[in-house]
């Protein structure tokens, strides 16, 4: 099971010692290195980079890391995970899916949307508001936390009617057949200007739902 001990671990690896300037990067990106290098590795540093969004140097920087961590090594063909990082790999691909980039206009969110759904999390969710505020520090401009029940997506909200998405409508059907949600599972879905900014908003908000 992911705990929040991992969240521990890659908020820890993401401080800057001192002295020295701020890093570029946070425990999120850390968080995305992981998984796409355990979805698509061998990966060579610049594929990374483009993936991550960040420049080659802080890239450089979260291979170092991961690598004194002993999460990953480097070999001729691109950075692999350890059989550590491929521990830690596989516990959150267990607890989260895949981000995707949807149409989720009728949310009036942003230009670009996101989602990641978070496995049997939600008794983790309050009123969505811990998601969206890691999301916007991630780079998002806003987030709705939606909860899976019954066949229904709906959104926790103070002293409102609660809204709620049926089968029939597209966004349902959209998330239904791309995250293929369970009872008891969460969708994060993030706005954002840009793809790589929504993806980094929906992995900062699927890491508020560790346990």
């Amino acid at each position: 099971m992911v705990t929040r001990s991992l969240l521990h671990t890659l908020q820890a690896l993401s401080r800057t010692s001192k002295p020295g300037p701020p890093t570029v990067y946070s425990h999120v990106h850390l968080c995305l290195a992981l998984l796409t290098i355990g979805d698509q590795g061998p990966i060579g540093r610049i594929e990374l980079s483009r993936k991550l969004a960040i420049g080659e140097g802080a890239v450089r920087t979260i291979i170092k890391r991961l690598a004194q961590a002993g999460l990953l090594a480097t070999a001729k063909e691109g950075c692999v995970l350890t059989n550590q990082g491929s521990s830690l790999y596989q516990q959150l691909r267990r607890k989260f899916s895949n981000i995707i980039i949807l149409d989720a206009k009728q949310l009036s969110i942003d230009k670009v949307n996101a989602a990641v759904l978070i496995r049997s999390a939600r008794h983790l969710v309050k009123k969505g508001i811990e998601q969206r505020d890691a999301a916007v520090r991630a780079g998002a401009t806003g987030a709705c936390t939606l909860v899976c029940s019954h066949g229904k997506f709906t959104m926790p909200l103070d002293d409102e009617p609660q809204w709620k998405l049926t089968p029939r409508d597209s966004l349902f059907q959209e998330l239904n057949s791309s995250l293929q949600p369970k009872d008891n599972d969460v969708i994060a879905i993030i706005g954002a200007a840009g793809k790589e900014q929504a993806k980094q908003g929906a992995m900062a908000a699927a890491l508020t739902l560790l346990q």
